[in-house]
């Protein structure tokens, strides 16, 4: 079965505000044991609790990118840890953490559409992270999530790095402008925090910050991880790639040129025409056709080109085609079509059907694209601090850890940290099947 993204209802912002609300009531009547909420709206002081002194590692360099275990290894104390199905020597550390979570939930009241449109997308995302607290509950590890609203203000957002909460934080999720980002994450060396980008990929930042993670994973990111699958999967084979220039083309199509390029990638660049003569540019081998376009006619016409040429070509675009309409989808099947996304739960894996099956239930709806977003970052975030502590780079740099929507494969740029992630599914006998070996 072929599934399109299903977009979640968009709630009212009266809604918006009484759900924000949930947490003050679960923790007062003790609804969570382990994870606690404190949220902040506007100018007022939470009560948070005290954060625990880590002695676990003394009169160590806490830039924890450039810790060598192994050279202190006789100094500290280790434990085995479970994370994922493998296991890992850690150092010990503590086991109670404070989150700071700096989103634009415009809770004023006082919006304008664009800041309304937002403050939908920012509940979408809460919601998903409270869909997860039923997994992190039963970690070893004791969260406090603390909610800021950041009204997308940059002024605002300097009072809330100001408030004394902000001296116990052990890691910060978002804001989501690029440059509240960079004013956070300044923040965030400084103090030699984690900060995690939710929404925005920022790709440079005004120095080295080892503290930045990306959480979503840029063009180029795509571009690179997609090059691993075609040298995987295709040796030999000739690359075309068809550009139409519009918003996809411009985004991943120019990452995926400058990326050949860059690894020295043969490939062929191909303007979009409705008559191409693709014998022309196909020759008599095998090719990989990674074809840019959003629009349904547009590529109708070239499956409708290549139909009779499928025993040697595999035609791969974005996961929006799923979404087309009145598609003959036994000429999919007969050019070999798949297609790339790195939003795996909307192509129907029975990974994030748990997540699914708990979010229907607590809000009637179907997750969005901004709700699996909150369920698998928050998750990540919470199950890393607990198996790794602040060591957790260390042991997750340049490994692939799979969630719900998304992979977090984090790899160290020139700036910070971007997670190399994009998915390659393929259309075969009516169904989708996730290619796995690159």
């Amino acid at each position: 079965m072929i599934l399109a993204p299903n977009r979640q209802q968009l709630l009212s912002g009266n809604k918006f505000l009484w759900v924000l609300l949930i947490p003050i009531s679960l923790v007062s009547c003790g609804a969570f044991r382990k994870t606690q909420y404190t949220y902040c709206p506007q100018n007022e002081v939470a009560t948070i609790s005290e954060k625990q002194k880590d002695t676990v590692v003394e009169n160590i360099h806490h830039d924890f990118t450039l810790l060598d275990i192994k050279s202190v290894k006789d100094e500290i104390a280790y434990t085995s840890v479970e994370f994922k199905g493998d296991y890992y020597d850690v150092p010990v550390h503590k086991k109670n953490f404070n989150i700071a979570i700096l989103l634009p939930f415009h809770s004023d009241a006082v919006n304008s559409v664009s800041d309304k449109r937002r403050a939908d997308l920012m509940l979408e995302y809460y919601q998903g992270m409270l869909t997860a607290i039923e997994h992190i509950e039963a970690l070893n590890s004791k969260f406090t999530l603390h909610f800021f609203d950041t009204d997308n203000d940059t002024n605002k957002l300097k009072a809330i790095l100001k408030k004394p909460e902000m001296d116990d934080i052990d890691l910060i999720i978002g804001p989501t402008d690029e440059e509240q980002l960079k004013i956070a994450a300044y923040f965030a060396r400084k103090r030699e925090i984690p900060l995690f980008s939710p929404i925005t990929v920022v790709e440079k930042l005004w120095t080295n910050n080892p503290f930045f993670f990306n959480l979503n994973p840029s063009d180029q990111m795509q571009a690179k991880d997609f090059l691993r699958y075609f040298k995987a999967n295709h040796p030999g084979e000739k690359l075309v790639i068809v550009r139409d220039g519009k918003r996809y083309d411009l985004a991943f199509g120019k990452a995926l040129v400058q990326e050949c390029i860059a690894q020295k990638i043969n490939y062929q660049a191909v303007p979009f025409s409705k008559y191409l003569k693709w014998a022309d540019y196909l020759g008599n081998g095998k090719a990989v056709i990674v074809h840019t376009t959003l629009d349904k006619t547009n590529l109708t016409y070239s499956v409708n080109g290549l139909l009779g040429k499928g025993d040697r070509i595999t035609l791969i675009g974005p996961d929006k085609w799923l979404g087309f309409s009145d598609i003959d989808y036994k000429q999919w099947d007969q050019v070999n079509i798949s297609f790339v996304s790195t939003n795996k739960a909307f192509i129907a894996l029975e990974d994030s059907s748990s997540m699914v099956a708990i979010y229907r239930t607590m809000y009637y709806d179907d997750p969005s694209t901004y709700a699996f977003m909150g369920y698998d970052q928050l998750l990540f975030a919470c199950e890393s601090l607990d198996a790794f502590g602040k060591y957790f780079p260390i042991f997750l740099t340049d490994k692939s850890v799979s969630y719900n929507n998304t992979d977090f494969h984090l790899v160290k740029s020139a700036n910070c940290f971007q997670n190399r992630f994009l998915q390659v599914f393929r259309f075969e006998e009516m169904a989708i099947v996730p290619v796995t070996n690159y």
